[in-house]
C-alpha cells in the first residue's frame, strides 16, 4: 500500500510538472532561468520566438556559450548580480544583438529561487519591446470595440473593425493579417480595391487597430466633392478667402489625432494634389487666403480602385505623391478571386437582414449557390449583398431557405445570361482579364446609349465620378467611337 502511494505521488508530480512547463510555454512572456552554475535550465517558446534561437541549442549550456555578442552582458550585470545579492531586479530595459544580427529590446524583471535557503536558481521575465507595443495596441482595439458596441447611437467615425472582415480563404485571410501588421505603424497607406471589395470597411479596421484609434476617424471621398470645393475642404479657409469664406478648419485639422481616408484617391485634381503632397511631407497645414502654417499630427490613408500603375502611366497621379501615398499597398482581392468565401457572406448577409426584417431564413439553396459560384460578380461584395437583401425583401414570413425564384428578374438575366456565356466560351480564346474588359466596355456603351449619350447622367448612373468615366472611355476607346455622335 506504501509503495502504491509512492507510486501515485510520483505520478501525480510528473504530471503537475509537465502541467507547469506547458503553462510556461503558453504565456506571451519570455521566460529564461539559469541554475547556481549558471546553466540554463529552462527557455521557453516566447524567448525561442523573440530570439530565434532553438531550444534544444541552447539548454545546459552557459549564457556565455549561447550569447557570444561582445555587447550581450547580462550574465554579468543581473544574472550574476541576482545570484550574488539574493535581491530581484525589477522592471529593468535591456538591449543587446544576437549572434545573428537580431537586435533585442527587452523590459525583464530577474527573480532569485530559493531551495532549503539557498539559492538554487536564477530565472528572468521579460517581453520585447515590439510585443508590448502590439499588446497595447491590440488593448486599445479590443477597448474601442467594447465602447462602440456599448453605444446604442454611434457617432462619426470608424464603426468596424479588422475581425469584421467576413472570409474563409487564404488570400482574405493574409489581406487582413498584413493590414492588421500595418495598423501598428504610421506609414502611409494606399488601398487598393475593385469597386464593393470592402476598402473602407479595411480603412476602419486599420484606425480601430492603431495607436490613433482614440482618435477621429474622417473618411473623404475625393470623387463625391466638386473639384471647386475639395481644397477648402481638405485645407480649410479664412474669412475672406473667398466669397462666402469663413473661419473654418479643413478635414486635415479635424483629423487630428485620428485618421483622415482619402476614397477616391485617383479621381483629385492634378493640380490639388502638389498641396497635398507637401501637407505629407510638411506634416502642416495652410488654410486657403492664410499665411499661418499649422501642424497637423493624423494618419493619412489612401485608396484606388484602379490599378495604381494605371494611374502613373495615364498621369492620373504625380508619381511624388503616389509613392508617398503608397509606401505600403495592399491589395484587397475581388470577389471572383475568392468564391470560397461565397457561402459565408451569403450567411453572413442572411443573419444580418434577419435582424432588419424580422426573418428565419437560414441559407441560400444549392441552386442558388452554384450559380453564385460561377457568376464573376463585377459588383464585389456589395453586388452580393446587394442581391441577397433584394431577394429577402421578395421572401414570405416563414420562408427558411432563399432560392432563385427570390431573387429579382433583372437579375435572372444577369446571372443567366452569364452562366450560358460562361458554357459557350472558349478557354483558350481570351483571358479572364480581356473578358472583363469586354464586359466593362459593353456594359458602359450600353449606359451611354440609354442616356443619350449624356457623360455626368451616364456616370450617375454607373456610379462613378465624371472623370472616372472619362479615364473609362479612354482605356476602352469609346472616346472616339461616340464623338461623332455627339458625347456631352
Amino acid at each position: 500500500m506504501v509503495r502504491d502511494s509512492d507510486e501515485e505521488k510520483t505520478i501525480e508530480l510528473v504530471k503537475e510538472n509537465q502541467l507547469l512547463r506547458t503553462i510556461i510555454d503558453s504565456i506571451h512572456e519570455g521566460v529564461f532561468v539559469t541554475n547556481e552554475k549558471n546553466e540554463i535550465i529552462l527557455y521557453n517558446q516566447e524567448v525561442e520566438k523573440t530570439e530565434g534561437l532553438k531550444r534544444e541549442n541552447v539548454l545546459g549550456k552557459t549564457e556565455d556559450q549561447v550569447y557570444l555578442s561582445a555587447d550581450y552582458n547580462f550574465n554579468e550585470t543581473v544574472t550574476k548580480k541576482v545570484l550574488r545579492t539574493g535581491k530581484p531586479v525589477m522592471e529593468q530595459f535591456h538591449k543587446y544583438k544576437l549572434e545573428n544580427g537580431h537586435q533585442m529590446n527587452v523590459i525583464y524583471s530577474t527573480f532569485p529561487f530559493y531551495y532549503q535557503g539557498k539559492i538554487a536558481a536564477v530565472y528572468s521575465i521579460g517581453r520585447d519591446i515590439n510585443q508590448i507595443n502590439r499588446f497595447i495596441l491590440n488593448t486599445l482595439e479590443m477597448e474601442n470595440k467594447l465602447k462602440t458596441e456599448e453605444n446604442t447611437v454611434r457617432q462619426i467615425g470608424a464603426r468596424y473593425f479588422l475581425d469584421d472582415i467576413v472570409g474563409i480563404s487564404a488570400n482574405i485571410h493574409e489581406t487582413v493579417l498584413l493590414a492588421r501588421k500595418v495598423a501598428r505603424h504610421n506609414s502611409p497607406v494606399l488601398i487598393v480595391g475593385e469597386t464593393g471589395t470592402g476598402k473602407e470597411i479595411f480603412a476602419h479596421g486599420m484606425h480601430n487597430s492603431s495607436c490613433y484609434a482614440k482618435g477621429p476617424f474622417i473618411p473623404v471621398n475625393c470623387a463625391a466633392i466638386p473639384d471647386t470645393l475639395l481644397e477648402s475642404v481638405l485645407f480649410g479657409s479664412v474669412k475672406g478667402a473667398f466669397t462666402g469664406a469663413g473661419d473654418i478648419p479643413g478635414l486635415f485639422e479635424q483629423a487630428e489625432g485620428g485618421t483622415i481616408f482619402l476614397d477616391e484617391i485617383n479621381s483629385m485634381p492634378f493640380s490639388l494634389q502638389a498641396k497635398l503632397l507637401r501637407v505629407l511631407q510638411d506634416k502642416s497645414v495652410r488654410r486657403i487666403g492664410s499665411k499661418e502654417e499649422i501642424s497637423v499630427n493624423c494618419r493619412v490613408i489612401s485608396a484606388t480602385n484602379i490599378d495604381p500603375f494605371d494611374t502613373l502611366n495615364e498621369k492620373i497621379i504625380r508619381p511624388d505623391l503616389f509613392f508617398r501615398l503608397a509606401t505600403v499597398a495592399i491589395n484587397i482581392p475581388p470577389l471572383r478571386e475568392r468564391k470560397v468565401d461565397i457561402q459565408v457572406l451569403c450567411k453572413h448577409f442572411i443573419n444580418k437582414y434577419n435582424n432588419e426584417f424580422g426573418f428565419i431564413v437560414e441559407d441560400v439553396s444549392s441552386d442558388l449557390l452554384s450559380l453564385f459560384e460561377k457568376y464573376h460578380w463585377p459588383g464585389n461584395v456589395r453586388e452580393l449583398e446587394n442581391i441577397i437583401e433584394s431577394a429577402m425583401n421578395l421572401m414570405e414570413p416563414g420562408e427558411k431557405i432563399l432560392a432563385f425564384r427570390h431573387i429579382p428578374n433583372y437579375y435572372h438575366e444577369r446571372l443567366n445570361n452569364y452562366q450560358q456565356n460562361s458554357q459557350n466560351r472558349n478557354p483558350d480564346i481570351v483571358t479572364l482579364h480581356d473578358a472583363l474588359l469586354e464586359f466593362e466596355k459593353k456594359f458602359i456603351e450600353e449606359a451611354l446609349a440609354s442616356n443619350d449619350n449624356n457623360i455626368t447622367q451616364t456616370a450617375k448612373v454607373l456610379g462613378i465620378s465624371r472623370q472616372h468615366l472619362h479615364l473609362k472611355l479612354k482605356t476602352h476607346k469609346i472616346l472616339k467611337n461616340f464623338k461623332r455622335n455627339g458625347i456631352k
